[in-house]
């Protein structure tokens, strides 16, 4: 499903080329803050005791990205590993909960600011966000689709280089499972908060129609 989520999505910015479009090839490392939203489970059981609101702690991130732009769109692969706990009551418990998020998402340039290098963009796609380290290791189906909406912007800093930020928003049904146990899916909101520096290069010079 993802895959062809991802064809379609490469095929309409190939469709948006205008015949004597630039392409841009961007890469680069970046940082930031994870920002959970909701909760991850209730009524678990830690210990000898029930708790309730058992939710994924903020922490830092870092990841990278690969993006190919042309005229006002572009397509771009993010990959993103979140350093984070599970809030729970009991310290006693192990509450080691990375979080892996990936996705791939077009992006459209609405604002570029007249004589300054400045471009701000919205994006949407699809992705992945994957909850793993001790707390997770006995739980199965802790992998789960989402869907991916932000913005961003960046600023030219050199020729070839950018200073760029975003907020991505990663949504989806999170339904983790132990043995028998079934309990309902929450919606959670994952939120991005990301700069970072981006190098670009062009590998097929602009040539314009005659």
């Amino acid at each position: 499903m993802l895959r062809s989520v991802g064809m379609a999505m490469a095929l309409l910015a190939i469709l948006a080329v205008p015949a004597n479009g630039q392409i841009e090839i961007a890469i680069g490392p970046l940082a930031g803050a994870y920002v959970p939203t909701g909760e991850v489970a209730e009524n678990i059981r830690v210990g000898a005791a029930n708790f309730f609101n058992v939710s994924q702690d903020p922490g830092p991130a870092f990841g990278g990205r690969l993006g190919v732009r042309v005229a006002m769109f572009g397509v771009e692969a993010e990959g993103i590993y979140a350093l984070s706990s599970l809030d729970l009551p009991d310290r006693a418990a192990t509450d080691d909960a990375e979080v892996l998020l990936a996705s791939l998402n077009i992006m459209y340039n609405v604002f570029q600011a007249p004589f300054s290098p400045l471009v701000l963009w919205l994006s949407g796609g699809a992705g992945l966000v994957s909850h793993q380290g001790d707390v997770y290791d006995n739980f199965q189906d802790t992998s789960d689709p989402a869907g991916v909406i932000g913005i961003g912007g960046r600023f030219g800093i050199g020729p070839l280089a950018n200073l760029r930020f975003d907020l991505r928003d990663y949504i989806y049904a999170f339904k983790p499972t132990r043995g028998t146990t079934d309990r309902d899916s929450k919606i959670q909101n994952d939120l991005m908060l990301t700069v970072g520096f981006e190098f670009t290069f062009s590998p097929i010079p602009s040539t314009p129609l005659p």
